[in-house]
């Protein structure tokens, strides 16, 4: 029974987060059973191969004095386990870039990825912590700090990775697309070592520990934040077309790109009928903003212009099958508003001094 509390208070908050952390990706949301391969890299092979690696790196501490045996922790604290950890956990990241590169449109791509994988990660590593506490008050006092205050460390870490592997694949310059993974892994190996540091001392440095992943819950906030309002950006600029061309309504795209517009389609308040039609018109409609986007980034590809002209086949058909179409609530000649301030690309031109 003991065993069974440690599995369920070592996995289900990871899962829990990693709902969570899904559930915010709004628009263009990654494929399910994508994300379980990436839990799942994180919860077994990652796991697996640490212990390996740990292992053989690690130094064993029983026959050193004291004061040596402490610095040996330090030592697989802030160095061994980062960088086996990181290492292994980026092999995910980059087996998932490489092998489903078209899943892959974004920043935020990528920090999903790197944290579903730091999630699974952590959901056994608690799991594993948990089962060596003595007694239920230990077991509780643990949980607390390894799901509540810790509870984002790997999906943290992880995801600086992933930030890196997606932008030095979105990147033009053939050096940072080599060098942002470089720097997105140095700096998960570094948080990691920095906090396996602090929390190796025990003691007040704890309360820094804790000040740092506060720091890293900002930032993860901040990054995500960023990353939803260019890709708001993205499906306005890019829809502003189709609208233009009687592909869909201006409040179909509009709708598209808003958040909470998305986020109130409930099955409870406007019924499967209503909900179903317009959850795939706005599905269809962000895919063919990506699908421009994409083409405008990595040019025009013969299988780039088949897709896009499908689905804007696909959108034009489910846009007149609207239910708020066919109820006459959105009406044909609706103006979108710019998708973004005018910018001046060339320098004004010179008044004209001929007299």
């Amino acid at each position: 029974m003991f065993f069974l509390a440690c599995i369920a208070l070592g996995i289900i908050p990871m899962v829990i987060y990693a709902a969570i952390v899904w559930r915010l990706d709004r628009w263009e949301k990654e494929p399910i059973p994508l994300l379980i391969a990436a839990f799942f890299w994180g919860s077994v092979p990652a796991i697996i191969f640490a212990i390996i690696a740990q292992g053989i790196l690690g130094i064993p501490v029983d026959d050193f004095p004291e004061e040596a045996s402490f610095l040996v922790q330090i030592y697989q604290a802030s160095f061994v386990a980062p960088f086996t950890e990181e290492i292994i956990k980026g092999v995910g990241l980059l087996l998932l870039f490489f092998f489903f590169r078209r899943e892959i449109d974004s920043v935020l791509d990528g920090l999903i990825y790197g944290s579903m994988i730091g999630f699974g990660f952590s959901a056994v590593e608690n799991v594993l912590y948990f089962a060596g506490q003595e007694d239920t008050a230990g077991l509780l006092m643990l949980f607390f700090l390894r799901a509540f205050v810790f509870g984002m460390l790997h999906a943290l870490f992880t995801g600086l990775t992933g930030a890196g592997l997606a932008l030095g694949k979105f990147s033009r310059s053939t050096i940072m697309k080599v060098l942002w993974p470089v720097i997105g892994l140095s700096l998960a190996m570094f948080t990691h070592a920095l906090h396996n540091y602090l929390a190796t001392l025990g003691g007040e440095h704890i309360f820094y520990a804790i000040f740092g992943i506060s720091l890293g819950i900002l930032w993860f906030i901040a990054t995500i934040a960023t990353c939803l309002y260019h890709e708001n950006r993205w499906i306005r600029i890019h829809l502003s077309e189709e609208v233009e061309n009687g592909v869909l309504f201006a409040e179909q795209a509009l709708d598209t790109s808003h958040f909470w517009t998305r986020s109130s389609l409930s099955l409870f308040t406007q019924g499967p009928g209503i909900v179903f039609k317009r959850k795939r018109l706005l599905h269809e409609a962000t895919e063919l903003a990506f699908e421009k986007q994409r083409q405008q980034h990595f040019g025009a590809t013969g299988e780039c212009i088949q897709r896009i002209a499908a689905l804007r086949d696909r959108v034009r058909k489910l846009s007149r099958e609207d239910p708020l179409v066919l109820a006459g609530v959105i009406r044909p000649g609706g103006v979108l508003p710019p998708p973004l301030p005018p910018l001046r690309r060339d320098p004004p031109p010179l008044p004209d001094t001929a007299s």
